[in-house]
């Protein structure tokens, strides 16, 4: 069954990315801060579980259900936030208990522990929600002793550097206002000072900034065309961007429809802030800081292209990029699991094909009764732990993944996907591009809307599909899809 894209993702695909939609490019907004010059690069990530990529999901450890379809993909990359206030006055014996139980826990499902070190407020405070793990904690400041607060951090990761913790990020989402409370040059000192300590006693560990909330992104990219005056291109780039989340209700920003509403918006002072730390973020990872670009991700897939063209046209330095927080903010009735499952093959193959690694998908499942009343992230699983499309589909990147030679991104008339070769079988995703269907020419497609079917030779689809292939070597991949998709695939990059 074909499912129709919003119209205005559609709208915005074409306007912004033109004749070059089918290879996943999108034209750069004009940007107002400093901007890397030439081409822009896309610079090979770093692999830590030494296959072509690495893929890992986020849980919540209080809802147990969920937990045997992590165990049982069992390889990848999780998460932990630190927080420094919250464990200093601990006694020294307890201090790090917490960390030292996510750690053994994730380990013994296989899982590789990335940690988050948050300041948070050692003057206590009102706690504030985090929508995306339905928890509540307290907005960081710059911290009261720094010295101290360095000596934590270099602790910390003498402790852990021999066990399996190699990729550190400093702080969360400093945009969100739920996060971060100290002042933009505040952030940019704070980095600066983790990152030596980090560097200091693991000098091969991965140093990641904050990252920017997919919500952030939207401002920014918003703004910038404002700032170019391409107001009617910022109003479309809004829309889109918030589409799903006005359409359920659950937004951080309101819908506007027109270019007026959208300029006084963006004056007001959410916005301005959100701007405002955006732009520490990039001084802060171009200072040379950190050694990977952290990225957050949870809208439309039609919409990826552009961010992953605007992150790269302001990167001066030349670093990779990781997902951290990659999945599908889609609450209100538009949402089907259908529709999830063919966009997650969709989203996770286009930053694969773009050198995104690892890319953790989040959740894992909702936490009903938790602090976000409805279901605005979408989960791979239900919180019974029953499997989703869209968990079927990542069990099937995640297998082709594991142990993997080469990965490669392809493209053919009307559509483009990604390759992943592995030692005895390989694994191919493709899909037309927007508002196009892709003809099935053979046996063998299995449906990403449907995992668990595949797709009649002669049947044309809008989704996805998974191409499980015996063939190991590239040539004969690409001549096996050719066949499938009755026109030539060649790889691209």
């Amino acid at each position: 069954m074909r499912r129709n894209r919003p119209a205005t993702a559609l709208a915005l695909a074409a306007l912004l990315l033109g004749p070059l939609a089918a290879c996943d490019t999108a034209v750069t907004p004009t940007p107002t801060a400093p901007t890397a010059t030439g081409p822009l690069k896309t610079i090979a990530p770093v692999i830590i579980e030494g296959g072509a990529a690495d893929i890992g999901i986020k849980w919540n450890w209080n809802l147990k259900p969920p937990l045997a379809a992590a165990e049982a993909v069992g390889w990848g990359e999780t998460f932990y936030e630190v927080e420094w206030c919250a464990l200093r006055d601990r006694p020294a014996a307890q201090r790090l208990a917490p960390v030292e139980r996510i750690l053994g826990m994730s380990q013994a499902m296989g899982y590789r522990l990335m940690l988050k070190i948050r300041v948070g407020n050692c003057q206590g405070g009102a706690e504030q929600l985090d929508p995306a793990e339905g928890t509540r904690k307290r907005p960081s400041t710059f911290p009261d002793d720094p010295a101290a607060y360095q000596q934590f951090v270099s602790n910390l990761v003498t402790r852990y550097r021999d066990r399996g913790v190699k990729i550190w990020a400093i702080e969360n989402e400093v945009d969100a206002s739920n996060f971060w409370s100290g002042t933009p040059d505040e952030y940019v000192e704070l980095v600066a000072l983790a990152s030596q300590a980090i560097k200091a006693a693991d000098p091969e560990a991965s140093i990641l900034d904050a990252g920017i909330s997919s919500t952030g992104y939207g401002i920014e990219l918003a703004g910038e065309l404002l700032d170019a005056g391409q107001d009617q291109q910022a109003l479309d780039l809004y829309t889109a961007w918030f589409a799903r989340r006005h359409g359920g209700g659950s937004a951080r920003f309101p819908a506007v429809e027109s270019i007026g509403a959208l300029k006084t918006l963006m004056a007001d002072g959410r916005a301005q802030r959100v701007r405002a730390m955006v732009a520490a973020n990039w001084r802060a990872v171009n200072a040379g800081g950190v050694t990977a670009y952290q990225l957050h991700f949870y809208e439309n897939p039609d919409l990826l292209a552009t961010l992953l063209t605007y992150v790269r046209s302001h990167l001066t330095v030349e670093i990779p990029i990781q997902g951290w927080e990659i999945g599908q903010a889609w609450p209100g009735p538009g949402y089907t699991t259908a529709a999830h499952g063919a966009e997650t093959a969709r989203l996770i193959g286009m930053l694969l094909r773009e050198r995104v690694s690892p890319v953790v998908y989040l959740p894992l499942a909702f936490t009903p009764g938790g602090a976000t009343k409805v279901e605005i992230f979408r989960g791979l699983v239900t919180p019974e732990g029953v499997d989703l499309p869209a968990g079927q589909v990542f069990d099937r990147y995640a297998a082709a993944l594991r142990g993997s030679r080469e990965l490669h991104g392809v493209t053919f008339a009307g559509g483009s996907g990604v390759v992943i070769l592995g030692a005895s079988e390989s694994l191919a995703v493709v899909w037309p591009d927007s508002g196009t269907t892709l003809a099935v020419a053979g046996p063998g497609a299995i449906s990403a809307g449907a995992p668990e079917t595949t797709v009649p030779a002669g049947t044309a689809t809008a989704d996805p599909v998974l191409v499980p292939l015996a063939q190991t070597d590239l040539d004969a991949v690409l001549s096996a899809l050719t066949t499938l998709v009755t026109s030539p695939v060649t790889r691209s990059g």
